[in-house]
């Protein structure tokens, strides 16, 4: 039997479980539609990642396994399912990029024909995504330069740009390089962070009214950048701090000084 405690897990079973039951208490506090919002997100988002790779694409039979393992009574049963592919070789890309998204191409196209519920898509992308989770320490960050870099942002439709803005003049005082967008959309801010060289983000939210799209977006930046660090500052943090807590980011910062010294941290901790 498996070690799940052991050094040469394939997956970190602990972080699996704990990411699972965050995302499940989270999605616990939104109403039906938004959760539905992420389901499609998390699909989207993998489905739009295969790429061609040099290593044994599964079949449809194993990715159809997948999707049952997925939507099963047994909370484990998909990360299992991921675990022994794992054990046979595939590797982090081929589970992201051919497991995973073929995985989530076929949830969709079930979920669009009535084959699987609400209920089963949205179980079955959370697993997915806490998957993700427990695998994303192993990710490779890629140099980068001596210079302390970060981009800031305010979330997809927040109107209150000031704090933000002032953090970005703040930092580059200190002699961080900011990268700061602001008004951008969805779609085109998690295309700029992914684009980017830089691996650290701070994401300024406005209230808890923008809790929904702040969890949207961290979620497709887990899916597209797996190694961005991320920072939340805002009133936020004091408005719904427990929630940002399941969701799942990297630190939280209530006022400048606490955002620097928490800046600073994941920095150096990108640079290890």
């Amino acid at each position: 039997m498996r070690d799940q405690g052991s050094q040469e897990d394939p997956l970190d079973v602990e972080l699996f479980t704990c990411s699972q039951s965050q995302l499940r208490k989270f999605k616990s506090q939104l109403p039906p539609e938004a959760v539905a919002d992420l389901a499609r997100e998390v699909i989207r988002r993998l489905s739009e990642r295969d790429a061609e790779l040099s290593v044994e694409v599964p079949s449809d039979d194993q990715i159809e396994h997948l999707c049952h393992a997925l939507l099963s009574d047994d909370d484990h049963a998909g990360a299992a399912f991921i675990q022994d592919a794992r054990s046979f070789g595939a590797s982090i890309d081929a589970v992201y990029l051919k497991y995973l998204a073929g995985a989530a191409r076929m949830l969709g196209d079930w979920w669009e024909v009535d084959l699987a519920s609400f209920t089963e898509v949205t179980l079955g992308t959370s697993r997915m995504y806490a998957i993700m989770r427990a695998m994303r320490y192993e990710m490779p960050i890629p140099s980068s330069a001596a210079t302390r870099t970060a981009i800031f942002a305010s979330v997809p439709g927040e109107t209150h740009t000031l704090g933000v803005r002032m953090a970005a003049d703040l930092f580059r005082k200190d002699g961080w390089k900011i990268d700061l967008r602001v008004a951008d959309t969805h779609d085109s801010l998690v295309s700029g962070i992914v684009q980017s060289d830089t691996h650290l983000v701070g994401i300024s939210v406005g209230g808890a009214h923008s809790l929904q799209a702040l969890s949207r977006l961290i979620i497709a930046l887990r899916i597209e950048k797996p190694t961005a660090r991320i920072l939340v500052s805002g009133h936020i943090t004091e408005e719904a701090k427990d929630a940002i807590d399941l969701i799942g980011v990297d630190g939280m910062a209530t006022d400048i000084e606490t955002a620097k010294q928490l800046m600073e941290s994941l920095w150096r901790g990108l640079q290890r």
